[in-house]
């Protein structure tokens, strides 16, 4: 494997298991995990001296459960920390040429009602059992609940939600930039008969770039509930 040092890390799991320090031992085969398969390792030592809060905090906040989203990403990139600001992103590890897809957005396909009724305030009071029974499992699974993953699908009444890591895929990582390096492109039904979007590389993309799309002039609007 990749990780300097990693049979010494597992050697050091072997220990904390016949020592009964099971805890730790989870939390450091999470973050080796981690590692191999976005390509990020990084933790305070500091921290995780600190005992088994440090431990709890070094494992919530840097190195999370492998999702299916993180792990659905291919070998031609690496998701990895961009930034404070950006958080996670998806970089490229190979050369991608222009005009090659690179990859879809998936999610779960939810009408403009029910979109509403789940991300805007203003229609909270109209939840229905099944709107409850998601949000439930979206904190019960460590999921956020923003909005900030919907894509609207022009000409059907669609948009696909990744913002669940568990029902997603590695696209949901993709960052935006002023001069992004991929494109977007929908349709109302695709091949498997449902709306699809996907991005396609509009330039030579070289390893260690980010990969990135423009997120459009709407998401940036300053409003107190979602733009549609």
């Amino acid at each position: 494997n990749n990780l300097p040092g990693s049979s010494l890390l597992f050697a050091a799991v072997k220990k904390m298991i016949r020592g009964r320090s099971a805890i730790a031992a989870v939390v450091l085969l999470n973050i080796f995990l981690y590692y191999e398969v976005t390509g990020a390792f990084s933790f305070s030592l500091t921290s995780f001296a600190k005992g088994r809060r440090g431990v709890f905090r070094i494992y919530s906040e840097t190195a999370p459960t492998v999702t299916p989203a993180v792990a659905s990403v291919p070998p031609f990139c690496k998701i990895a920390f961009i930034s404070e600001e950006k958080g996670r992103g998806v970089v490229a590890t190979e050369s991608i040429k222009a005009n090659t897809v690179i990859g879809d957005y998936e999610g779960e396909t939810i009408t403009e009602s029910v979109k509403d009724r789940r991300y805007l305030k203003s229609r909270e009071a109209e939840r229905d059992e099944e709107d409850h029974r998601w949000l439930a499992s979206r904190v019960e699974r460590g999921q956020s609940a923003s909005g900030d993953y919907l894509f609207g699908v022009s000409g059907v009444d669609a948009f696909i939600d990744a913002e669940d890591e568990y029902i997603s895929n590695w696209t949901r990582f993709l960052n935006h930039a002023d001069a992004p390096n991929c494109n977007v492109k929908s349709l109302p039904m695709g091949m498997s008969g449902k709306p699809r979007v996907w991005f396609v590389a509009s330039r030579d993309i070289s390893p260690g770039e980010e990969i990135c799309f423009s997120y459009g002039d709407d998401y940036w609007i300053d409003d107190a509930e979602p733009v549609e």
